[in-house]
């Protein structure tokens, strides 16, 4: 992992790894790309001296359409490392940051400040662009963010009026209008929006906008962007998210195998996108997301392992401190756990769900909140699997959570209180205080509570007692299938009632209709239904597990029926789909660490080490600038001090710099504790640093890292 930094040896006034362009260009990519293959049809005019910066800024327009923010930025970063005065680079960056105002704003304040040179040529049409994205970052100019938005798509509605021909105008203000819509700025008209798109369609039927069809019509009538999900994937084929992106329309419309298809081909280009550029899974937008639907959708199908595979995989991706944490609403971390508890539950697997709870893939949290999914888990699990003793001590353990938070809720209420009066605030002004910090708590407080009233549930029946059993399924539904617990409750005409509703949904969700077959055949075996329920089973059943639990105990009724013993049937494809590449073609379904690039290098001895010597083993590569820069030397010093810790880990320490061999001396000078405890070895090339992703090379700067 490298860090965003870079040496400064010329100007004493620039930090040691920061760049010269501002602080807005300490993060983002730090390497150079080639111009690729495809990543849509699009052509916006724009003024640069580099002979390739219309190429570039080409492809940095398409990735914005795909949202593949980070390698659009690439792509402008690019332009700029060669022609430092193209607004419409900066541009392209503040559009690139759409979800980090900060940064966003930074990059168009560039280019306000490059519009105040008079001899600056540009084109009109490209001040048009720059200026409405200068007028929405402009509070100081209009305060009220709601109205800047406004005028927003007012002058992107200019640019098209003034430049009807620019396709591009079209396809960002149907954008920018859907993505206003989670900002507080509904659409008025999807019929409107629609019409725009079409006429982009009809200069362009393969521009990337049918992206933006995807989004337009997701939430509204799915049935309408079944085209664009079509054509997507092949509009922009290098881009993961524009093959992700048709798994929405087919979810909604209950064709899971299109939607694990387009799923599958989304995390295998991103992952093998990973492995080309060193990049973690969590630093590429919608990642994580796309590989829990995923996880869902395998588990629609009945690829139970498949599904919990994916989950572990997503819990296994590297935890970067900031990008992969529980704490991250789309992160890896967050969204493998709660996919992992959610197959593991649906799947019935009970045995697998205990073990799994006591591993590293759901380790136990510190916060009570985050962990109660895992603790809940582990009771339903000890329930299913007659463990009645270890089910009361999970009930205590969550219910001394429970009593910690709500005493934690009393002492904020006091102490809301307390500073209230201390500032005599009015009567009115207290209660809100003191119901603020009530509010606060009260979400994690009911979460408890609701989980305990189902685990006592669960309790009682195994003590007999299914009046207070059916009660608590009453008040707190199984969050996974009530319909087996009112027929174990002996509940039967609730059993039958709730499995025949599933069965009429229709929903082609291979684990919910099994139970409802499974429950209404031994609840109510004269209904018909469940006999048209495994029929309707069947149509979607090629990738179903027969051996796991759920699906396994179909098997006498599969017999009853004359089905044979493997009753499933082959899936028959769409014919409204493009043609597809193998899924193998794209890259690995799970994401794999990329290979470590190889290196025979001297040390301050001059003795040349290989890092085949460390082959298959972890360890921890130091890049560092040289001896001249004090944070590297600190930072060398604080590792040669705690040497003896990461040995114990089993941690070798390499450090390489860029250093030639006799500067490499200074840094065994710099130590005054004698001599270094590992190799620093001399890249005075830098060759070795590009390769490890630790350089600027739009700076031209090496990294730490």
């Amino acid at each position: 992992m490298t860090c965003l930094s870079a040496q400064d040896a010329d100007n004493a006034i620039i930090p040691e790894g920061h760049s010269h362009n501002g602080h807005a260009f300490n993060e983002g990519p730090r390497q150079a790309g080639p111009l690729m293959k495809s990543c849509g049809n699009v052509h916006l005019p724009i003024t640069s001296v580099w002979n390739k910066g219309q190429a570039y800024f080409n492809q940095g327009l398409r990735q914005l359409h795909g949202f593949w923010y980070y390698e659009a930025e690439r792509s402008f970063r690019a332009i700029l490392a060669n022609d430092d005065k193209c607004l419409m680079a900066y541009w392209g960056l503040s559009q690139a940051n759409y979800e980090n105002e900060k940064r966003a704003k930074a990059f168009i304040d560039k280019a306000a400040e490059l519009l105040k040179n008079e001899d600056l040529k540009i084109q009109p049409h490209e001040k048009a662009y720059v200026q409405a994205e200068i007028d929405y970052h402009d509070e100081k100019k209009v305060k009220d963010i709601s109205k800047r938005r406004k005028n927003f798509i007012r002058a992107y509605e200019d640019i098209i009026i003034n430049y009807p021909h620019d396709l591009e105008a079209k396809a960002l203000l149907v954008c920018r209008r859907w993505q206003f819509t989670r900002k507080g700025i509904p659409i008025s008209s999807h019929i409107g929006l629609d019409a725009i798109l079409k006429q982009i369609f009809v200069k362009k039927p393969n521009h990337p906008a049918h992206h933006y069809a995807i989004h337009l019509w997701d939430d509204r009538r799915h049935e309408e962007a079944l085209d664009s999900a079509a054509k997507l994937g092949k509009t922009a084929p290098e881009i993961a998210h524009m093959w992700h992106m048709p798994g929405h329309i087919y979810s909604k419309a209950k064709r899971y195998h299109d939607a694990v298809w387009h799923q599958q081909a989304s995390a295998r280009i991103d992952h093998a996108h990973m492995q080309r550029w060193f990049l973690l899974p969590d630093q590429i937008h919608n990642y994580a997301h796309n590989n829990e639907w995923l996880s869902r959708n395998f588990l629609n199908l009945g690829k139970v392992s498949a599904s919990i595979d994916m989950a572990k995989s997503l819990l296994s991706n590297p935890r970067h401190p900031d990008l992969n944490n529980q704490d991250k609403k789309k992160s890896s971390a967050r969204y493998g756990r709660r996919a992992l508890i959610n197959s593991l539950e649906k799947a019935e697997l009970w045995h697998e769900a205990l073990q799994t709870a006591d591993s590293a893939c759901l380790m136990p949290l510190t916060k009570p909140e985050q962990d109660l999914s895992r603790l809940r888990l582990i009771a339903v699990a000890q329930h299913n699997l007659n463990k009645r003793d270890q089910l009361i001590k999970t009930i205590s353990i969550i219910d001394s959570h429970h009593i910690v938070i709500k005493d934690e809720q009393k002492k904020a209420m006091k102490k809301a209180r307390e500073k209230a009066t201390k500032e005599n605030k009015n009567k009115e002004s207290l209660k809100v205080a003191e119901k603020k910090a009530h509010d606060q708590h009260q979400k994690k407080i009911k979460a408890f509570a609701n989980t305990l009233i189902e685990l006592r549930g669960y309790l009682a029946a195994m003590d007999g007692d299914f009046k207070t059993a059916k009660g608590a399924l009453s008040q707190r539904p199984s969050k996974q299938s009530p319909m087996i617990y009112q027929l174990a409750y002996g509940d039967h005409e609730k059993a039958a009632e709730t499995a025949r509703k599933q069965i009429e949904k229709k929903n082609k969700e291979a684990l919910p209709l099994a139970k409802a077959i499974y429950v209404l055949h031994k609840a109510k075996n004269d209904d018909p239904a469940w006999r048209t329920g495994f029929e309707e089973l069947r149509t979607f059943s090629s990738d179903i597990e027969l051996t796991s639990p759920v699906f396994k105990r179909l098997g006498p009724i599969a017999r009853e029926l004359s089905y044979p013993d493997d009753w499933r049937q082959p899936h028959t494809p769409a014919t409204d789909v493009a043609d597809r590449p193998t899924l193998d073609s794209l890259g690995p379904l799970h994401w794999t660490p990329p290979t470590a690039p190889t290196f025979n290098l001297p040390d301050q001895h001059n003795k040349y080490i290989s890092l085949t010597k460390y082959h298959g083993k972890p360890m921890i590569l130091v890049f560092y600038l040289g001896a001249g820069c004090l944070h590297c030397t600190e930072q060398l010093t604080a590792m040669a001090d705690r040497y003896s810790d990461f040995k114990k880990a089993g941690l070798p320490i390499l450090a390489i710099s860029t250093d030639d061999v006799p500067n490499l001396k200074k840094s065994q000078t710099n130590y005054k504790k004698g001599e270094i405890p590992f190799p620093i070895i001399s890249d005075s090339r830098k060759d070795i640093f590009k390769k490890y992703t630790s350089h600027d090379d739009f700076e031209n700067k090496p990294l730490h890292g």
